[in-house]
């Protein structure tokens, strides 16, 4: 949030600084530009969902393998954008934006060495479960916006059509290997005999815990929705400005595909382990409104 005042502070100043001079540039129909946005409020959003310095990481993949988060998370603008924009005329341009977003997490516990305990229960010896947990975002934004005032400082204001694909997984490994002879190996808490995790054991598989191996999402989650923003246009020199708006998503709509989990566990029908499949979630959708989501567009753009 510091970082995101400053940012507005400082290009503040620079607005007003510029205001007074008289040179100025106006693009005609016709022309194209090209720039890079930045929108640090989607930064501070990513950097909010993730594991904090200190704090169990477990929890946070945890929560996010149990509620669809990333759904929510789509109506963000990206951290970062590349822009194109065609003047029809000098105060309304079409313009288009594609940008992306992804964290990958690999989170390590340690836990008792099942095979060192059997032997010495006394021995501290321990292995090391792994989960890791991949998302990626893809956006793309298609508007038109318009310019009032002729000068080096200008109103610029817009509207676009964003559409949001994303997608993601949670993988495991286990340091303690599942056998006929250790069907309920020693694994970090997350996915313990009792947790959220082994609620979704199917008993008719004749397993009494299952542990997961992996949770996909059957497809991609789509999001279409309505960005607008509103703000100021700097040209700081003929052919390029900078320019820092206001943002937000008034409504989308998003759709999550079927959820699955690959569990393995001891089964007593055949008397070996298996991976059996377990669907988490028939498919959703959400119809997310509000200005949670506002943020501030800070783009350089060059004119062609």
């Amino acid at each position: 949030m510091k970082r995101f005042i400053l940012s507005l502070v400082v290009l503040c100043t620079a607005f007003l600084t510029l205001s007074a001079q008289d040179a100025y540039f106006t693009p005609k129909a016709g022309k194209w530009a090209i720039g890079v946005t930045f929108n640090p409020a989607s930064m501070g959003s990513s950097l909010a969902i993730q594991p904090k310095n200190g704090e169990f990481a477990g929890e946070y993949i945890d929560a996010l393998a149990g509620y669809p988060k990333q759904m929510f998370i789509m109506s963000q603008d990206p951290m970062a954008s590349i822009k194109i924009k065609y003047y029809l005329s000098e105060k309304n341009a079409i313009r288009a934006a594609l940008g992306f977003n992804g964290s990958l997490v690999n989170y390590k516990e340690y836990v008792r060495d099942d095979y060192a305990y059997a032997i010495n229960p006394n021995s501290q010896n321990q292995v090391v479960d792994r989960v890791s947990s991949l998302m990626n975002s893809v956006s793309l934004m298609v508007g038109s916006e318009w310019s009032k005032g002729s000068k080096r400082v200008r109103f610029i204001y817009g509207f676009d059509l964003m559409y949001t694909i994303a997608g993601g997984n949670l993988s495991f490994a286990y340091g303690n290997k599942m056998t006929d002879l250790n069907r309920v190996p020693s694994s970090m808490p997350m996915t313990q005999s009792g947790g959220d995790w082994n609620n979704y054991v199917d008993k008719g598989w004749g397993m009494d815990y299952a542990r997961p191996v992996s949770r996909n999402n059957v497809g991609y989650i789509h999001g279409l929705g309505i960005s607008a923003d509103a703000g100021l246009e700097v040209f700081l020199a003929e052919n390029i400005s900078l320019s820092a708006a206001m943002n937000f998503t008034p409504v989308m709509v998003t759709f999550q595909p079927q959820t699955y989990t690959v569990f393995e566990g001891f089964s007593t029908k055949t008397g070996r382990v298996e991976q059996v499949n377990s669907l988490v979630s028939p498919g959703s959708c959400a119809f997310l409104y509000g200005t949670q989501n506002i943020g501030c567009r800070i783009s350089l753009t060059y004119y062609l």
